[in-house]
C-alpha cells in the first residue's frame, strides 16, 4: 500500500491526520476520538489484516507490513483523556 492508500484507509476508519512529518521523520500521526479499547483494536486489526498488515508478535498495539516494512502503532490517550493516536511509520524511519 502507498502512503496515500494507508492515509485514506485510516481516514475511512475515523482517524484525522494531525501531524505530517513524513519528509522529516518518515511518520504520519493520526488521532481518533474513541478510546483504544479491545473492541476498537480488534476492528482496526481486521481492517489492517485485510490489507496485508500483520499484528506484531513482540510489540503491543503494533502492526507491520511485511512487504513494505512500514509499521502502524496505536498509542492510547493519557490518563483523564479520551481518544488515541496512530503513528504510521516509514520503513526508512524504523531502520
Amino acid at each position: 500500500m502507498s502512503r496515500k492508500q494507508v492515509q485514506r484507509l485510516l481516514e475511512a476508519e475515523g482517524y484525522r491526520l494531525v501531524e505530517d512529518a513524513w519528509v522529516e521523520h518518515g511518520r504520519l500521526t493520526f488521532v481518533h476520538d474513541d478510546d483504544a479499547d479491545r473492541s476498537h483494536i480488534s476492528r482496526l486489526a481486521r481492517v489492517l489484516q485485510a490489507e496485508g498488515w500483520e499484528k506484531s508478535k513482540t510489540q503491543l498495539r503494533t502492526f507491520g507490513n511485511p512487504t513494505s516494512g512500514e509499521i502502524v502503532e496505536v498509542e492510547p490517550g493519557g490518563a483523564g483523556t479520551s481518544g488515541h493516536f496512530i503513528h504510521y511509520v516509514s520503513a526508512f524511519a524504523t531502520s
